[in-house]
């Protein structure tokens, strides 16, 4: 299995589902070892890392020499899997990313594509701040590139949603029989994870605030500046008790940092930075309502994980993987698409209707339990026999 990034570092959606998915393969049986960029002095008989040399695994923006060597980084993956591959006796090569395994080759070869480059760009036009720029350009030439070089060299392209999947035969010419959808999943939470009081009193936080939480990274498509201007506007309603939290960096921390000083909110808005592992858990819990803000969402594993641990949700009404299929008023609340004020609203209504938290809370528990990551392993264990039988 193929990733840009994996754990014991801090990592992103992509890494996160490429971690539990091979957890739960391993649980059935199946014998994985992950090739990712990473330390070297982490190797193990599971998971072998790449130094990177460039910025290729960045949270936080780098000069355009950092950035100009990714593509040197994406050959010498590249040469190293495939010389992994050349000495291992392996059934199936699963790429997670393809920016960095489009150009490997392998008779049974099966490629995730999570979201699109495609649909990156819609988003990133929006801010053409430098940070932003150096993405765009990315995605305008070597993700698109690679996206193309995966369909062409895989046997089978799983995406997450629908709507990734239309994207790849309307933009990108992907053949129809060689598309599954097979959505992200999300593992049962511990039994002996803190609750609430305790949850927030390990962070900090307030213990008599409604507490909102989102996190994510920092980039155009997830629209996080409506959170930002929705808690201007719950202040501004007089509403005191009332904290919200914002995790997670990237090309706009800068911004969205700016916009609360000059909105006046941070007393009322907090970025956490990126949130490790085995702290997020905390903020989940620490949280009253879980927000999602984006645009474009193939299948976001933060709110499943929110879900299944009953924090109620609210999420952008856009036609997108997790967001369309769950139910509004039943799963979760929906508001139209970057208004701060309908955003607001709901949380106002949420914090004030004790019996309507509940039964989100139930409904958020539901929808999430039907992706469990046990399932998911199997689906996927489907698409490598149908692979290896031809």
């Amino acid at each position: 299995m193929v990733s840009r990034e994996y754990p014991p570092f801090i990592v992103g959606g992509v890494a996160r589902h490429t971690f539990y998915l091979a957890k739960y393969l391993r649980k059935k049986g199946t014998l994985v070892k992950v090739v990712s960029f990473g330390d070297p002095r982490l190797n193990s008989e599971d998971a072998v890392f790449i130094e990177p040399r460039s910025s290729i695994i960045s949270r936080d923006p780098q000069n355009v020499v950092e950035d100009a060597k990714v593509l040197f980084d994406i050959a010498r993956f590249t040469s190293a899997v495939k010389s992994i591959l050349k000495n291992d006796n392996f059934d199936i090569l699963h790429v997670q990313e393809p920016y960095v395994g489009g150009l490997i080759s392998f008779e049974h070869k099966v490629t995730t594509i999570h979201d699109t480059s495609f649909g990156e760009i819609k988003s990133y036009l929006k801010y053409l701040d430098s940070g932003s720029f150096r993405r765009l350009v990315f995605y305008i030439t070597t993700g698109y590139a690679m996206e193309l070089a995966s369909i062409a060299t895989s046997k089978v392209v799983i995406n997450p949603s629908l709507d990734v999947a239309w994207e790849m035969i309307k933009v990108y010419r992907a053949p129809l029989e060689k598309l599954r959808v097979i959505p992200n999943g999300v593992e049962e939470p511990s039994t002996s994870e803190p609750d609430r009081l305790s949850s927030r009193r390990l962070l900090g936080l307030p213990e008599d605030h409604f507490i909102v939480f989102s996190t994510a990274q920092h980039v155009g498509r997830k629209r996080l500046e409506t959170i930002v201007k929705a808690a201007k506007i719950l202040k501004d309603k007089g509403f005191k008790k009332f904290t919200a939290i914002i995790g997670g960096k990237g090309p706009l921390t800068k911004y969205l940092e700016e916009l609360a000083t000059n909105l006046g909110v941070q007393d009322v808005l907090k970025f956490s930075g990126w949130i490790r592992d085995e702290e997020l858990p905390l903020y989940y819990r620490a949280a009253d309502a879980f927000v999602i803000s984006s645009e474009y969402e193939a299948g976001p594993i933060t709110m499943l994980e929110a879900g299944i641990r009953g924090i109620p949700l609210i999420v952008s009404d856009v036609p997108s993987g997790l967001l369309m299929i769950a139910r509004d008023s039943e799963h979760c609340l929906k508001f139209k698409l970057g208004d701060a004020r309908d955003l607001a609203e709901k949380i106002l209504t949420l914090s004030s209707d004790y019996g309507l938290w509940k039964k989100l809370a139930q409904g958020a528990k539901v929808f999430a339990s039907a992706f469990k990551w046990n399932n998911i392993a199997d689906k996927t264990i489907k698409v490598y026999k149908e692979v290896l039988s031809g």
